[in-house]
């Protein structure tokens, strides 16, 4: 047997040792199991702590992360009670994840997985032995609002039980040793219910006076797949090539209902869905048809053009023109 296989079978084996699996609630037959899958927050922590273990197999190994995982196995076995669970949840989230004990948290920290127009941001206003303040402030498109929140330290961690005005939304911040400050919520059936639609507030933060994220394109949004086309459209589109990339909120592919194997895209702005809005367009051969819909300064909505083929929207593909209906009706200004 050669060493490469030898070795892939021995992580393999040091893998499924630990057994690590997420509570099954719909097989739960322990006490323990039924405790944690009758409580939110402990079947919360469960899976946020399933997220971090499989983490940490990619980033530690699979024999050190199985390790940590089974003795935090061993300490939540010993307990009882919710309070105790809890607590083990946490010691092992922090084992896993190889907390920063010595965090700095003060400045301004920006979500650095929050999408094209969206974005988080969190500043610690008190920070206590114990306890910290937090003041957050999230946005997805025109959809955004501030919040404000109490955590507790744990194994040094913060965990925020509610965030102010909302409806039991509860986060977990994870300091790590490579500065960066990882969030985690229970977004599923608690701060999705209290967010403005679209945002959330899960990420790896990074510290930053300035938003420290790098100025999209459509080539960094995936909407054009190669530099080359990215570039006919600047040509193509001039100054109007940034209001494309501030349409892209939200970018979903669409059929081609002309049948000339093109890529379709469309993009809108989450709070203005009806009228900051945009359609791309393009071939394999580097035909490309747009357009951008915005609103007017005398009023209503206008469009903005733009083709390979020229700017006649007599010839406008169907594709385009049955989506510019959605939104002008016949106008064809």
């Amino acid at each position: 047997m050669s060493s490469g296989l030898f070795r892939f079978l021995f992580l393999l084996m040091l893998f499924f040792s630990a057994s690590a699996l997420a509570v099954n609630c719909q097989r739960a037959v322990t006490p323990l199991e039924n405790t944690i899958c009758n409580n939110d927050n402990l079947h919360w922590l469960d899976s946020t702590l399933m997220v971090v273990y499989h983490q940490a197999l990619q980033q530690e190994g699979v024999e050190d992360s199985n390790k940590k995982y089974d003795d935090w196995g061993k300490l939540l076995k010993k307990c009882t009670s919710d309070n105790c669970i809890e607590r083990a949840y946490y010691a092992g989230i922090s084992a896993l994840s190889d907390t920063n004990r010595d965090f700095k948290w003060e400045g301004k920290w920006w979500n650095m997985l929050a999408p094209n127009m969206s974005g988080g941001v969190i500043q610690f206003s008190r920070n206590a032995q114990w306890s910290a303040t937090l003041d957050i402030r999230a946005w997805a498109g025109l959809n955004r609002d501030e919040f404000t929140a109490e955590a507790r330290r744990f194994y040094g961690m913060l965990a925020v039980d509610n965030i102010t005005e909302t409806s039991n939304c509860k986060l977990l911040l994870i300091p790590k040793k490579d500065g960066s400050l990882q969030v985690y919520s229970n977004s599923d059936w608690g701060c999705r219910l209290s967010m403005p639609a679209g945002v959330f507030l899960d990420g790896a933060y990074q510290l930053s006076e300035t938003d420290p994220r790098p100025k999209p394109t459509l080539l960094s949004l995936g909407i054009f797949a190669d530099a080359a086309l990215d570039e006919k459209f600047r040509q193509l589109v001039g100054d109007d090539y940034q209001n494309f990339v501030n349409s892209a909120n939200v970018y979903i592919y669409q059929d081609d209902i002309d049948n000339i194997g093109a890529r379709v895209l469309s993009m809108w702005v989450q709070g203005a869905a009806n009228s900051r809005t945009a359609i791309i367009m393009y071939t394999p051969k580097g035909e490309i048809w747009a357009g951008r819909i915005s609103p007017a300064k005398g009023g209503g909505l206008e469009l903005h053009y733009y083709s390979t083929d020229g700017s006649d929207q007599r010839k406008m593909p169907r594709t385009l023109a049955s989506w510019k209906l959605r939104f002008l009706d016949n106008q064809t200004r």
